[in-house]
């Protein structure tokens, strides 16, 4: 006898009142609904994830990708050459900048929610 005969007839062997026999019923039950639901689960993100690598796939190999990756190529490009054009004191103007935009910015967050600090 294999391990599974075993608990088979040891549960066969022993006497449940009918109360503890619906609640294993709907023990097993539940489990058997999870598990199908888990593989529904599992089989549905699998398509999700094919048909959205297809879908990936098609848009990076058509010539619409390449016109909506052309502006944005352009802006990295000006990016670049403004950043490697940059010295000390254009570094401590933008940082001036965004430092002040940042207090302003929390100046403004404080009045609106203020929240007691003690």
């Amino acid at each position: 006898m294999n391990q599974f005969e075993i608990i088979v007839q040891k549960e066969k062997d022993l006497s449940y009142s009918q109360r503890n026999k619906d609640l294993l019923s709907y023990y097993i039950l539940t489990l058997i609904e999870q598990e199908q639901a888990s593989r529904k689960l599992k089989r549905k993100l699998g398509i999700f994830l094919c048909i959205s690598l297809v879908a990936i796939a098609s848009l990076l190999f058509s010539p619409l990708f390449s016109l909506i990756l052309s502006p944005i190529n352009d802006l990295v490009n000006q990016l670049v050459l403004y950043l490697s054009n940059l010295n000390l004191l254009n570094i401590l103007g933008l940082a001036t900048v965004s430092y002040g935009l940042s207090f302003a910015l929390i100046t403004l967050l404080m009045e609106q929610s203020p929240t007691d600090l003690n």
